[in-house]
């Protein structure tokens, strides 16, 4: 089976500068799959961009970042009701959903798995139908996919839309593994403590999700990004590639790497200008730091 490492970034397209500046990683690194956001202003300008840069589509494999964090939904917000606020904008928290996937039942989850349905079917079209970004894999915003009603309303759509298993091979499980951190403990002591619930919240839904996903014959990359979101810097990426990487090998899997090198430099440029969370999110240095590290890492960690 051929492998890869993916060295990923997250984020793509919400402004064609923004466009360009992941896409530097590409071209002066060896940055070589990212995630585009499906309901940007940008999003034709920015697929113009990235098949200047990658014209026959091979070097940089391409993932649609399912979003129900930020902007406004393609389906129509009329249409999704229970996904947005008064004003037609995405505002529901990760958090929500988790206990909606616990609290809705009956009529109630019928009808948001119909209004998810709609709105994941809207943002597959926009990236291969409205713009044709050649999607090989699907991952989410702030990993909303992983919760249980989002991915059956996922998979349900893959099924239904008669796409899923020839196109969409792969789909991301964002659950590091421990092993590689066992023998480091310099390393995992300097995980910080928010990204260690992050990790317990998404593990609780990943054997679920995986099996699902395997017994479908889609692949699910070893992943390496929730230890470090955010923090995915030069000096962590050296000490711990070489322990993921052989992780992957003994799977035989490849390795994803999740990293945000997609600064924004005006928070007019947000997809929901009122979002101080997003603000932060989007204008951190650590944006700096994790293109700079894609820039720095020497192009022989890729591998076929």
């Amino acid at each position: 089976m051929k492998r890869n490492i993916w060295f990923h970034a997250d984020d793509f397209g919400v402004t064609t500068e923004q466009s360009e500046r992941i896409l530097s990683c590409y071209q002066n690194g060896v940055l070589n799959s990212i995630s585009v956001l499906p309901n940007t202003p940008a999003l034709k300008e920015s697929l113009g961009i990235l098949d200047q840069v990658d014209p026959g589509g091979t070097q940089i494999r391409r993932v649609l970042h399912l979003n129900f964090v930020e902007g406004r939904p393609l389906a129509g917000a009329e249409n999704v009701p229970e996904l947005v606020d008064n004003t037609g904008y995405f505002d529901k928290s990760f958090i929500q959903f988790f206990q909606w996937n616990y609290t809705r039942r009956g009529v109630k989850r019928r009808e948001l798995m119909r209004q998810l349905k709609l709105e994941i079917a809207a943002q597959i079209q926009a990236v291969t139908n409205v713009c044709d970004y050649r999607i090989t894999a699907i991952d989410s915003h702030q990993h909303y996919h992983m919760i249980p009603i989002v991915f059956d309303s996922l998979m349900e759509v893959l099924s239904e839309m008669g796409w899923g298993y020839n196109e969409i091979h792969q789909i991301r499980i964002p659950v590091d593994p421990t092993a590689p951190l066992r023998n480091n403990a310099q390393m995992r002591r300097k995980v910080p403590k928010i990204n260690w619930v992050k990790w317990c919240i998404l593990k609780i839904f990943s054997e679920r999700n995986k099996k699902i996903l395997h017994r479908r014959g889609m692949e699910t990359p070893v992943f390496f990004g929730i230890f470090y979101t955010c923090e995915m810097k030069k000096e962590v990426v050296e000490a711990l590639l070489p322990a993921y990487r052989n992780y992957a090998d003994q799977k035989e899997q490849s390795l994803e790497m999740m990293f945000h090198p997609g600064s924004l430099t005006d928070c007019n440029e947000l997809l929901d200008v009122r979002s101080k969370e997003l603000e932060e999110f989007y204008m951190s240095d650590n944006r700096y730091a994790e293109a700079e590290c894609l820039k720095l890492l020497n192009r022989s960690c890729l591998r076929n």
